[in-house]
């Protein structure tokens, strides 16, 4: 275990991310199982304090340099422009660091106001991820969407004068979508030219407003073929307009590929700040924040004398499993070589006798040094993982 601790942290070059989360959101989503709450009980200077004092207290865990930062939530498109500045001013002066090599804040699209964009530029925002979904006004209905789809093409075209890197969330598989009202939303999108697409399919979550419509019948969704014949659109169409797929669901041009996320893949450290935030410390560590924000709220008011996190010491084979999980969710895929170095040839040579038949079958493909998904692979890619790990 030593040899793989000494090992990650050597690969990972000291480098990693910081994640704050923004827990508050104007709607829930009917199919949104993140942990967020309404609108109306945020107190932003309250938890602006809370999120200083949580930093504050786990300093000490930033052995890494600091290269991503990462606002997420919910909706960090709503924290109020005073309470923004308090928060960077706090970020700012309690590690010392003005600059990031990609700061990234998901936006919603009815959120993106000439002040924001230009107060979140001059904090050194480069990045912004908007949540589309849609161009379609009745499927943004479907789903519990504010926006519209005017407002959408305004924030992008707004986003990339000023900021220039933006991604775009779409979806497919949504109720009341077809093949043709998707690839509309996809070359509407492509017409602004974002520099990065995130197209992901819906996910019937467990608890979610969503799945509890279409249990009872309430709602229908595209069938099999449909999803299919959108997935294997998106990434021709993609391919043609000079995007590069380099994971799962994530599309880019050159250069542009979100590094933070990157690094939560390739098994680098970060920290996660907020409820229901995550931390890695590159190794062995798991850290993870209760979904509880009254909790939060509470340990953090008065300084944050207590920890707040939950432990977790991952074994060698949580480890391993890991690694193939996060490795091949990226079109590079798994580096064989780190694997056997890590974790032994006899844990390699296992890995690619349960590969073999999905290199036989066209869903997976071996190079000298790395294993990956092809584009037949990725679209079954739950299943193949299973039988790798």
């Amino acid at each position: 275990m030593d040899n793989f601790v000494n090992f990650q942290r050597q690969m990972n070059k000291k480098k990693g991310g910081l994640y704050i989360h923004i827990p508050y959101c104007r709607h829930k989503c009917l199919y949104c199982d993140f942990y967020t709450g309404g609108l109306r009980i945020a107190e932003w200077d309250k938890y602006v304090d809370c999120l200083l004092n949580e930093l504050m207290q786990r300093k000490d865990e930033f052995d890494f340099e600091i290269e991503t930062l990462y606002l997420g939530g919910g909706t960090p498109s709503l924290i109020p422009v005073k309470a923004f500045l308090r928060l960077m001013e706090g970020i700012n002066s309690l590690l010392g660091k003005s600059d990031f090599k990609e700061f990234t804040l998901e936006a919603n699209p009815e959120d993106v106001t000439d002040e924001k964009i230009k107060v979140w530029k001059d904090w050194g925002v480069n990045r912004v991820s908007l949540g589309v979904q849609t161009l379609i006004d009745s499927e943004l209905k479907s789903i519990g969407r504010w926006h519209d789809s005017r407002s959408s093409i305004v924030a992008i075209e707004k986003l990339r004068r000023e900021i220039g890197n933006v991604s775009v969330d779409v979806m497919f598989g949504i109720p009341g979508q077809t093949v043709s009202s998707y690839l509309s939303t996809l070359k509407r999108v492509l017409k602004v030219n974002p520099t990065h697409i995130s197209s992901y399919a819906l996910m019937l979550e467990e608890g979610t407003a969503m799945t509890q419509l279409y249990n009872s019948n309430r709602i229908f969704l595209p069938s099999e073929s449909e999803w299919l014949e959108m997935y294997e659109a998106t990434i021709n169409i993609l391919k043609g307009e000079g995007y590069e797929r380099y994971e799962i669901s994530n599309y880019s041009k050159p250069g542009k590929e979100s590094c933070h996320n990157l690094s939560y893949w390739e098994g680098k450290p970060y920290i996660g700040l907020g409820p229901g935030a995550h931390s890695f410390d590159g190794g062995k560590i798991r850290k993870e924040n209760p979904n509880d924000l009254k909790g939060y709220l509470r340990n953090f008011s008065n300084g944050g004398d207590k920890k707040f996190y939950i432990e977790e010491f991952l074994k060698e084979d949580e480890l391993r499993e890991e690694m193939i999980l996060t490795r091949l969710r990226t079109s590079k895929g798994l580096n064989l070589k780190e694997f056997a170095d890590t974790f032994g040839d006899e844990a390699k040579e296992k890995l690619l006798q349960n590969a073999q038949n999905f290199i036989f079958q066209g869903k997976l493909q071996k190079s000298d040094d790395f294993i990956c998904f092809t584009d037949a692979g990725f679209s079954v890619s739950d299943s193949i993982l299973v039988s790798l790990i």
